[in-house]
């Protein structure tokens, strides 16, 4: 599935595999960060278990989990 709305107030990173200080390049695979850059009184980072890519259009792709990740979210069925 990939994002089609580039929001400003958003920005999705994509981090190594082997490194979480480490990002990756446009169209490689990796863990999905989120920064959420208008929440500024609460935890405005999450670093989630997601697989993704990130494109140069500022579009990104999430193509599934981390394996032995736990299944979190709203919906919990499976």
């Amino acid at each position: 599935m990939k994002g089609s709305i580039v929001l400003s107030w958003m920005r999705v990173l994509i981090r190594s595999l082997n490194d979480p200080f480490e990002y990756e390049k446009e169209g490689k695979t990796g863990g999905v960060n989120v920064i959420d850059l208008a929440n500024i009184h609460s935890c405005s980072f999450i670093e989630t278990q997601d697989l993704g890519k990130s494109f140069n259009n500022g579009q990104f792709e999430i193509l599934g989990r981390f394996d032995l990740s736990d299944v979190r979210g709203c919906n919990l069925l499976i």
